[in-house]
């Protein structure tokens, strides 16, 4: 059973040991991983050769629970109480795949084994202790899946999704776009039906939803987590951020910018609020006391607030000690780089086609930019303010429209998701066009993993 998964090469399993009386799975009431898991797989595949702990084929150890909830070199092979998501047995159940299984023809596991194991899937995948995969992480990156109304959770740690959680009441698709979070609740826009929902960010479950006027976009989040800011992306005609109670989850006010406005970030101090107002090539600066604007920053020179924008600033980020701001550019391929205090542009670096999300390390030294027509990452040195690589993925296509962009909180990684729009990232089993997130690591700027999510990956966020 899963013989070398998700490896580049693959070996055929061979049977070894000795055969097992037959087992009636049906009259077993409460499952114990060792006891009637762990036999399923120590028969199919976990020996030498093949997944035991000294071989772990394509880095996967099918001798015990830990190995098997830990994944492959390239991601997770169970996802808890989703089992027509988990690789472990939509390898063996007749789901097309884009890769056969080379299970061993002596040996096929049986039916009832994979209805057993998809039991215990759906039951939480849980140890002998009775405990879930990941039940208490804490170190959690959520993906929104835009096309299709699902949020990834992925474990940090292990780097493996855990989680799918469904959002959205239409029949049609919903659209989660955007996810901000802190170590108490996270939020996400849901951009077709005009609504934000608010989770428990321990439980991962939904605590209160609400309703905002247009198609919300980005969010902010004050530091004491009392206030929600979101844009209000719709039409040309759309010129208001949203004040949301995060008690109530009901707007409370609504603030006048500029037109369209799309990327917004708050300052560490939750003093500012920065909105980039793409049809307007400029920046409002939102004083969080009294919700109102007290300055325009333009983008250029010669950057006009009315016709057709120049430069179509689409996202921002403000620096660890909130003295610079950042903001992409998309038209002009490019990031300006203003002081938070005298509005002054000091710099500007020419990136990839179409940047948008930009992100800074929590050191300030880096600020990665996803290029998404340019399906690339920009890495900006700011202290020698540089670009000092471009990372690129030609063979095989990872980078596929990146869109969103965050970095873990201790600087290691950097989550870039890919919406795979035009198709050229090929997963690996699932036969759909599925999007992906890459995992970079900071020091070496290289993809240590992808691990596939949904369709249209979006707006990401770690929890904080």
């Amino acid at each position: 059973m899963l013989a070398v998964l998700l490896g580049p090469f693959m070996q055929s399993c061979e049977r070894s040991g000795v055969i097992q009386p037959p087992i009636d799975y049906a009259t077993i009431d409460t499952i114990h991983f060792s006891q009637d898991v762990q036999p399923i797989l120590n028969r199919s595949c976990a020996y030498a050769g093949c997944h035991d702990a000294a071989t772990k084929a394509s880095g996967l150890n099918l001798t015990s629970w830990n190995g098997l909830i830990k994944g492959s070199a390239n991601g997770e092979v169970i996802l808890p109480a989703r089992p027509m998501r988990s690789l472990l047995t939509k390898l063996f159940d007749g789901t097309p795949q884009r890769k056969a299984h080379p299970s061993t023809p002596s040996n096929p596991i049986a039916n009832d084994e994979v209805q057993f194991l998809k039991r215990w899937i759906t039951e939480g995948a849980k140890n002998d202790a009775g405990v879930a995969p990941y039940a208490y992480s804490m170190n959690k990156l959520y993906v929104p899946n835009q096309g299709e109304d699902l949020i990834a959770v992925i474990d940090i740690d292990s780097l493996v999704v855990f989680r799918y959680i469904d959002v959205g009441v239409s029949p049609a698709i919903d659209g989660p776009h955007f996810i901000v979070a802190n170590q108490q609740n996270w939020y996400v826009s849901l951009s077709a039906t005009g609504q934000v929902w608010k989770f428990d960010g321990h439980a991962d479950t939904l605590v209160g939803t609400g309703r905002i006027q247009g198609s919300p976009a980005l969010l902010a989040l004050t530091p004491d987590g009392s206030k929600l800011y979101v844009s209000q992306f719709a039409n040309s005609r759309t010129n208001q951020i949203a004040v949301m109670s995060t008690q109530t989850m009901m707007v409370s006010k609504t603030i006048n910018v500029w037109v369209m406005p799309h990327g917004i970030r708050m300052d560490h101090t939750g003093t500012r609020l920065y909105v980039a107002n793409m049809f307007s090539d400029n920046i409002s600066v939102i004083d969080v006391a009294s919700d109102s604007v007290i300055a325009t920053i333009p983008l250029a020179y010669d950057a006009q607030p009315f016709g057709s924008p120049k430069y179509m600033p689409m996202e921002i980020a403000v620096s660890p000690g909130d003295s610079i701001l950042l903001v992409t550019c998309s038209e002009t391929r490019e990031v300006r780089m203003f002081d938070t205090r005298s509005y002054a542009l000091v710099d500007s670096f020419a990136v990839g086609d179409e940047p948008w999300q930009i992100q800074f390390t929590p050191d300030g030294v880096y600020s990665y930019v996803t290029n998404r027509r340019g399906n690339s990452v920009s890495v900006i040195h700011l202290p020698m303010r540089h670009v000092m690589n471009t990372i690129t993925t030609n063979s095989p296509v990872y980078f596929n429209y990146p869109h969103g962009c965050d970095v873990s909180s201790d600087g290691q990684y950097i989550f870039v998701s890919n919406e795979n729009a035009g198709h050229e990232f090929i997963p690996r089993y699932n036969p759909d066009y599925v999007g992906n997130v890459c995992v970079i690591d900071n020091l070496t700027n290289r993809i240590v993993k992808v691990l596939e999510v949904g369709y249209m990956p979006t707006g990401l966020a770690v929890i904080r």
